[in-house]
């Protein structure tokens, strides 16, 4: 049972009712709660991570997403985005090492081991530590350093809200394949 009950559709302006209808998932349905300008440049500002606009890989978004979402203890956005994460052709071991945090050699490549090491740096310290901003820049122009810190605090957001809110797990996932663009 959700804290705050999910937005009345018959009460929707028409533009937020026919977003939800597109993607008729639960965190959709508790943010059309919201007012309309904040539901839309919501949606506008998270959308700009997938497809074409995001200057980062979508492997790392969903490892830098899945940390977040690990370390904020909201199932429901590790539940989307786990499948979101093989979508974007990260493997079981990867994810899981995702999951644990730390150093994770035998599972992730050096740049996704800089992306964990900072997300969680961020989310722990609000700051990353100086150390972990000079590994990231090693493999990331500073372009997608800026756009990764972002990230991060979208789904920090994200995760307070769905577990404030008490948004409920989906009976599935997202069909990936229609939010991030395949190569």
């Amino acid at each position: 049972m959700p804290r705050i009950p999910y937005a009345d559709p018959a009460t929707l302006p028409e533009a937020v009712r026919n977003s939800v209808t597109r993607t008729p998932i639960n965190i959709m349905r508790m943010m059309a709660g919201a007012s309309e300008g904040v539901f839309d440049g919501f949606g506008k500002f998270s959308g700009a991570f997938y497809g074409p606009a995001s200057s980062l890989p979508p492997p790392l978004c969903e490892i830098a997403i899945l940390r977040v979402g690990y370390l904020s203890h909201a199932p429901y956005e590790t539940y989307q985005h786990e499948a979101g994460a093989r979508n974007a052709g990260l493997g079981d071991g990867q994810i899981e090492a995702v999951k644990h945090g730390g150093e994770h050699v035998e599972a992730l490549d050096k740049v996704q081991q800089a992306v964990l090491t900072f997300t969680e740096d961020v989310v722990k310290n609000v700051k990353a530590s100086d150390a972990n901003l000079a590994a990231v820049r090693k493999h990331l122009s500073d372009k997608q350093v800026l756009d990764l810190t972002l990230l991060i605090g979208l789904y920090m957001m994200v995760s307070r809200f769905l577990e404030t809110a008490g948004v409920e797990l989906d009976s599935k996932t997202l069909d990936w394949k229609t939010v991030i663009p395949q190569k």
